[in-house]
């Protein structure tokens, strides 16, 4: 905080209460809320102390963290109105700024300003970092990680198909591998990489990314790429003087799961 990391936090919950709060700071969250967040398993009592002690953890880290002069009001753990509140206006969140440049962007766009949209989409994706939180797997962090990967992206779509309505290759290559980096799976990416490689007189490439497409496919989730997918891919062939016909395709285990 201030700049400085907090090195630790104390055992139990008080991470992820301080982590919830933040994600929702500045706004009172009961303790209902609190506890189907962390503790979505627990048959509660009355007389639990779960969060009672995770907020006293929570705040004897806050009060132990200094924070250099200058860096703004400190961050404070508050009850109020039955529940609890992260007192947090002057911390600077990257996920909120992530989340304010992408709104603005598609404001911007959809008032027809697409320069603007461009602008602010691209400070969005430079403050995307991968995964929220990664490597926790509470439901709560699930489900806001699938939100801001969405957000993520949509902002990549729209640059890219910007970028290829300007004809702009090396942009739309770019953005491509950058979507893939999020999701493996994003056929339409490969479908724009495949029309990038045609436009370029690529077809080998052109038939890699499909190959890439269709064995991540099969591996992952045991589907082979969508007719748009082998249409793009027909497309470049054919202004090659070739024809594309798929080969038989082998059953394969999905990752994750035992072979029959």
């Amino acid at each position: 905080m201030g700049g400085v990391p907090v090195e630790r936090w104390r055992a139990g919950k008080s991470r992820s209460l301080f982590q919830y709060l933040m994600l929702h700071r500045n706004r009172v969250m009961t303790r209902d809320q609190l506890r189907d967040a962390l503790w979505p398993e627990a048959e509660w009592r009355a007389s639990s102390s779960s969060l009672k002690v995770a907020c006293c953890g929570a705040r004897s880290t806050l009060g132990a963290s200094k924070q250099p002069a200058g860096t703004g009001a400190p961050i404070r753990l508050l009850h109020r109105d039955g529940g609890y509140l992260l007192d947090a206006d002057d911390a600077w969140c990257d996920i909120e700024e992530f989340r304010e440049r992408v709104h603005e962007g598609m404001r911007r766009r959809s008032h027809g300003r697409p320069e603007q949209a461009a602008e602010s989409l691209t400070r969005a994706i430079a403050l995307y970092h991968g995964d929220f939180l990664a490597g926790q797997d509470e439901d709560w962090i699930a489900e806001a990680r699938e939100y801001y990967r969405s957000l993520a992206l949509g902002a990549l779509d729209v640059l890219r198909t910007s970028a290829m309505q300007r004809g702009d290759t090396d942009t739309v290559v770019a953005l491509g591998q950058r979507t893939l980096q999020i999701d493996a799976l994003h056929e339409p990416t490969y479908q724009a990489l495949i029309e990038v490689a045609g436009l370029l007189g690529q077809e080998e490439q052109a038939l890699r990314w499909y190959q890439l497409c269709e064995r991540r496919l099969l591996r992952r989730i045991g589907v082979e790429p969508s007719t748009d997918t082998r249409q793009a891919l027909q497309r470049v062939l054919t202004g090659h003087g070739r024809t594309f016909v798929p080969g038989p395709c082998a059953v394969r285990p999905v990752e994750g799961r035992a072979r029959a």
